[in-house]
């Protein structure tokens, strides 16, 4: 009979087998999924994404952001309403273009750009275009999603998409909280750092600072709507219309050209779809 220790050292064995070969074994990508539009149309935008708000698009930034990228750009593109499907990166939005999968959406912007031959800005705008945009994608994004999902119309907006009945919110509401909110949570302090909410309200100012400050026009970089615009718009659009949260607060007071260049998007892009 095997005894206690012998089991144990086979145990351990293995254990360490398995750590080594993770250890040595290189980080390798997923591979794409199969293609789901099978007889897709040349040159149209299949745009993956979650299902549609009745005040707002989407409540995604990045989803909003390709579909608006379409629009400007007069992209041939459909729809396509997101449950379970996630790109190869586990995210929405993805796109299938000609047969291919693309993920991310900064990704698929640059692939559009190239492939539709986006016009583009003077060297020294379209710099800051891509600077702005970053900026946008990588610092305000954090701090508005922080201020969104701290509001329980957040949960309940995702509950009503996943076609939940609302008189179970008040049992919901508080798990989602606990999981969505503490990953959000972490997910921000490991981007831009662990602040407290009067902190995260001065960033949150200075931001929004600087996209008024960028404004040369009617639109950001003048009287064209550019990329630039549907990354700000996007961003902002998504944690404005939807419900009432912190972030409306502070347009609302303290950036009213921020909030009037906002309406001036929407009506551009959506002059009578904004809302179902």
């Amino acid at each position: 009979m095997i005894d206690f220790c012998t089991i144990f050292l086979i145990f351990l064995v293995f254990a360490i087998f398995l750590y080594l070969k993770n250890f040595f074994t290189p980080p390798s990508i997923k591979p794409k999924p199969a293609i789901q539009k099978k007889d897709y149309k040349r040159d149209t935008v299949y745009l993956y994404q979650y299902g549609r708000l009745k005040n707002c698009p989407s409540l995604s930034p990045f989803c909003m952001k390709i579909e608006i990228l379409c629009r400007i750009y007069k992209i041939p593109y459909e729809i396509v309403e997101c449950t379970t499907m996630r790109s190869r990166n586990g995210l929405l939005p993805f796109i299938e273009l000609n047969g291919e999968h693309i993920a991310d959406s900064a990704l698929i912007e640059m692939r559009l750009k190239s492939h539709f031959k986006f016009p583009s800005l003077p060297t020294e705008q379209e710099t800051q275009s891509m600077l702005l945009s970053k900026f946008t994608d990588t610092h305000l994004f954090f701090l508005l999603i922080r201020f969104k999902t701290a509001v329980d119309a957040f949960y309940e907006t995702l509950l009503n998409g996943f076609g939940a009945p609302k008189y179970l919110n008040f049992i919901f509401v508080p798990i989602l909280k606990a999981i969505v909110g503490k990953a959000v949570y972490n997910k921000c302090a490991g981007a831009i750092g662990d602040f407290e909410w009067n902190e995260l309200d001065e960033f949150l100012h200075k931001d929004l600072e600087i996209i008024q400050n960028s404004m040369r026009g009617k639109f950001l970089f003048g009287e064209k709507i550019t990329a630039a615009d549907a990354t700000v718009f996007s961003q902002l659009a998504t944690v404005y219309y939807p419900f009432h949260n912190h972030n409306c607060d502070v347009i609302n007071k303290d950036f009213p050209k921020v909030l009037e260049y906002m309406e001036r998007v929407r009506k551009e892009v959506y002059p009578k779809d904004f809302t179902l």
